[in-house]
């Protein structure tokens, strides 16, 4: 069984990555959404590990990368986080940007999913329920119980979160490290958090052609083909093109929202493509 006891040191870092993060949503960017907000709630515990500021500014460039999960699960994940970079700063890694960003994409997506269909979808909706029902007799305790039954179980899992996933990186990472275990669970992470990405860009890109030929007095369906072959194809493609102007030409995400929207109107107009 884990066990919670924490030295002093150790549980006053915890305790200020927690509060640093209730401003997480504030720093969200349209590019790497939670992740300056991670990456800014780590920042005073990467510069106490890391004397050299080479280190410190490649780990605050590492922890500031692309993440999106459910608010409540976020200190889980840093304090797993935390523990890596302590053992990084005792026994340096090769590839401490792979592991570090694996285990993040790796459990950002399991735990959104789990947050958002237990807080969103059920727990928030219980409490909605209950105060509502008091709400409408005029009933002060209405407002009251509705915020103590959602925020209450979700600031547990906030807090308790870090301190689990703190302890569990600090007792497993370096054995792990040693077995070959972390290549492992890292490349794991890795397939799984692709994985999640290509099903989100296949929900949340919505690219399909509305051309339709007639060969031979027969109707052909472009869009159609294109599914057969594999489904969300082009929107698969367009977002490797889009990352592959990013990462290899450079192009500023403002240019590539402005292409974007200028594409879409054209195509649009011209009845190329649309839903």
């Amino acid at each position: 069984m884990m066990r919670f006891d924490l030295a002093k040191e150790e549980k006053k870092d915890l305790n200020r990555m927690f509060w640093r993060q209730m401003t997480g949503m504030s720093e969200m960017t349209y590019v790497r959404l939670e992740g300056p907000g991670f990456g800014w709630a780590m920042m005073p515990l990467l510069r106490k590990i890391y004397n050299n500021d080479e280190d410190y500014y490649n780990a605050v460039a590492r922890n500031m990368m692309y993440f999106n999960t459910n608010y409540a699960f976020i200190p889980f994940i840093q304090g797993i986080v935390l523990s890596m970079e302590k053992e990084n700063a005792r026994n340096p890694q090769e590839n401490i940007n792979e592991s570090v960003n694996g285990i993040k994409v790796g459990l950002m997506g399991p735990l959104a999913g789990l947050g958002d269909s237990f807080f969103v979808g059920t727990l928030r909706v219980i409490a909605a329920g209950v105060a509502m029902s008091l709400a409408q007799e005029g009933n002060l305790l209405g407002p009251i119980l509705f915020l103590l039954i959602y925020h209450i179980p979700f600031y547990f899992i906030r807090y308790y979160g870090g301190i689990v996933g703190y302890k569990l990186g600090a007792s497993y990472i370096q054995e792990a490290q040693e077995s070959g275990l972390l290549r492992s669970i890292t490349k794991g992470c890795s397939m799984l958090g692709l994985m999640m990405i290509g099903a989100m860009t296949f929900m949340n890109v919505p690219f399909k052609l509305s051309v339709v030929l007639k060969m031979a007095g027969q109707k052909l369906n472009l869009q159609e083909i294109l599914d057969q072959i594999l489904p969300g194809l082009l929107s698969l493609g367009f977002v490797w093109l889009v990352v592959w102007l990013i990462r290899n030409k450079k192009v500023s995400t403002t240019k590539l929202l402005i292409g974007i929207l200028l594409v879409s109107v054209v195509l649009g107009g011209l009845g190329l493509a649309g839903k």
